[in-house]
C-alpha cells in the first residue's frame, strides 16, 4: 500500500539553544515564527556534570561498560573540546 503524500508545508525540524528562566524557555536567538504559532518541542538537557552521581554509576557499571568507555574516550573528550572552542 502506497502512503499518502503529506499536504501543505513541510514541517521544519532544527535544534535550537535556550534557557529555561522563571518558568520559560527563551531561545538564544530569534525564532522564524508567527506571533501566537504553536510548536512541539523536544527538550533535550545539555550533559552537566554536576548532576552526575559518579558513585552510582561506577557501582552500576560492569567491566564490558568500563572497556568500551574507555575505547571511545579520547574521541569523546575531543569532540568535546571542540565543542567547548565553538
Amino acid at each position: 500500500m502506497i502512503s499518502p503524500r503529506p499536504r501543505g508545508r513541510l514541517r521544519e525540524v532544527k535544534p535550537v539553544e535556550a534557557s529555561y528562566e522563571k518558568g520559560l524557555l527563551r531561545p538564544a536567538k530569534p525564532l522564524p515564527l508567527g506571533e501566537g504559532e504553536h510548536v512541539r518541542l523536544i527538550v533535550v538537557r545539555k550533559p552537566d556534570p554536576t548532576r552526575w552521581d559518579l558513585d552510582k554509576i561506577a557501582a552500576a557499571a560492569g567491566e564490558e561498560d568500563v572497556e568500551l568507555a574507555e575505547a571511545g574516550l579520547e574521541q569523546w573528550a575531543a569532540d568535546l573540546d571542540g565543542e567547548d572552542s565553538k
